[in-house]
């Protein structure tokens, strides 16, 4: 494998003598970087990078080491000074997760022949795990909620949620998008990220039988507050009238939504008003955390 430095300074030389405008404006290439060869690279950042983001790095750290870092289109950028030194514009966080894990990575490379390129770098908004997968904002919402706060995946990545998606909570989540159709109007209770998963939930710990979650979900959807069952009318007082203080985080199974519609589909015979002890909390935590377990992926951080 040819050393990167001397695969710049080539490309560097090629666009520089071209013919065509074009190209003396600007060169591409691919290239594997190696861990020792990135070290030396990150000296070369450029001085108006963004403040390091953790989250991104650590994102990034997670790929890689779980091999799912591919060839991307979006490539490292580097402008050679008239001063002879090169600047790499762009990549910090690609740069130090590689670091990180240890690992050889290929890249996408551009050549520069003007440092006023970074002005133009990261200006398209970044795509969603829902545009990736296809799947839609409301089936992939609760997905990202439950890895978040039912596994060790602090930043769920579109593989994450692929897996997921594609199982049977996946397709519990899509019924309710599509088949149960929760009204999206004003602040609708049944509509919400927590709710949507605690119902996938209750049916994957065994709390409710699917088709009574089904005609329950539905009947809440579609009929009049006065045919609820007594106990999801008490769970809707108790938001929409502000009995509560909610809890809404998106990292915890803590979030009101989740864990008093886990109980009111539990108690849906057997309880008019909803009071949430200790115990219930925790079995409710181990239970789902038991379902997602699957869907957790061993990551070995690898000392740079």
């Amino acid at each position: 494998m040819r050393p990167f430095y001397e695969l710049l300074e080539s490309n560097y030389k090629q666009m520089i003598s071209s013919d065509c405008p074009l190209d003396r404006q600007q060169k591409t290439f691919n290239a594997f970087i190696t861990h020792d060869e990135m070290k030396q690279i990150v000296q070369w950042n450029y001085v108006g990078n963004r403040v390091f983001n953790k989250a991104n790095f650590r994102k990034w750290v997670r790929a890689m080491n779980l091999d799912r870092w591919i060839l991307n289109p979006d490539p490292l950028v580097f402008v050679k000074t008239k001063d002879g030194e090169w600047v790499k514009m762009n990549g910090q966080h690609r740069g130090e997760a590689q670091i990180e894990t240890g690992k050889t990575i290929p890249y996408s490379i551009c050549i520069r022949s003007d440092e006023e390129i970074y002005k133009y770098l990261d200006q398209g908004k970044t795509r969603s795990n829902s545009d990736i997968t296809g799947a839609h904002n409301a089936i992939v919402h609760p997905i990202q909620f439950l890895l978040r706060a039912a596994s060790s995946i602090a930043t769920p990545s579109p593989e994450d949620v692929e897996r997921v998606l594609t199982d049977r909570v996946g397709a519990l989540l899509s019924e309710v998008e599509y088949d149960i159709k929760p009204p999206k109007t004003g602040k609708s209770l049944w509509k919400q990220t927590g709710f949507r998963a605690a119902y996938a939930m209750a049916i994957m710990t065994n709390r409710i039988d699917h088709d009574e979650a089904y005609d329950l979900y539905t009947c809440l959807s579609r009929n009049e507050i006065n045919e609820w069952p007594p106990i999801f009318l008490a769970l809707y007082r108790q938001v929409m009238e502000g009995q509560i203080h909610i809890n809404r985080s998106g990292q915890s199974l803590d979030n009101d939504y989740f864990m008093r519609g886990m109980y009111a589909f539990q108690n849906r015979n057997s309880a008019k008003n909803i009071a949430i002890h200790n115990g219930f909390r925790n079995q409710v935590k181990d239970d789902v955390t038991q379902v997602m377990k699957k869907y957790s992926t061993s990551e070995f951080r690898i000392a740079a």
